[in-house]
């Protein structure tokens, strides 16, 4: 029998209805998937952990995970690559505003401060951990961190250079790259190091010194074309 416009119309708002809580549920699962792998992971280790044991922690079927992430691996880089642009936001920020030294003071301190964060050092010993039977996973974490990070304030330096912000000349893209490693690896330094060993870290105090004194060199070195041999 054939349905009624009126009818039509019920029957379409109805099965809609009934597709919205799936739709809804979708970023809890989601988000209850990747906390729970991300506990084990950390825990146990990347390899050690099925998706069995992630689907019962996160209370869902093996079935869902597949349909969120496709296999283990895709999970391991869901997983880090949201943490990194959850912990990135800051330096994003950072470099919105204020005259070149003032703006790598502060990026430089956000840095730092990110990389001190408890989740960044788990981050790291998890990918660290995996990365040497699983290359795939730890090109990925770099992609969505420190690559990431080379490559805007390289944008930054480049930008400002063109209009002789704390830079006596314009920055090639080359010239430009290397300053930002040299300033990334800089804020490192031994600071993670110690964070990863769980050696006490330096004061507030400490750091903030510590990053003054590399913007300083990043400036000076910015200064000085070095001619390849």
């Amino acid at each position: 029998m054939a349905l009624t416009t009126a009818e039509r119309k019920s029957a379409t708002s109805v099965t809609g209805a009934r597709r919205l809580p799936s739709d809804k549920v979708r970023p809890s699962k989601h988000n209850a998937i990747t906390k729970a792998a991300s506990e084990m992971f950390l825990a146990d280790g990347f390899e050690r952990v099925s998706l069995d044991q992630i689907a019962q922690r996160a209370g869902v079927s093996k079935q869902t995970i597949y349909s969120h992430f496709s296999d283990k691996e895709g999970l391991f880089r869901a997983i880090c690559t949201e943490l990194t642009e959850r912990l990135t936001i800051p330096l994003r920020k950072s470099a919105a505003e204020g005259d070149l030294r003032s703006t790598l003071t502060r990026l430089g301190e956000d840095t730092l401060a990110m990389m001190l964060h408890p989740a960044s050092l788990d981050l790291h010993r998890l990918v660290m951990s995996a990365a040497a039977r699983f290359p795939d996973l730890g090109r990925v974490a770099y992609e969505a961190g420190a690559m990431r990070m080379i490559h805007d304030l390289s944008t930054l330096l480049m930008q400002r250079s063109q209009i002789g912000d704390g830079l006596a000349a314009p920055l090639s893209e080359d010239r430009a790259r290397i300053l930002a490693e040299q300033f990334i690896g800089m804020l490192r330094g031994f600071h993670q190091m110690r964070g990863l060993l769980s050696i006490e870290p330096a004061t507030a105090a400490g750091r903030s010194a510590y990053v003054e004194a590399c913007v300083d060199l990043l400036l000076r070195g910015a200064g000085t074309q070095h001619t390849p041999a």
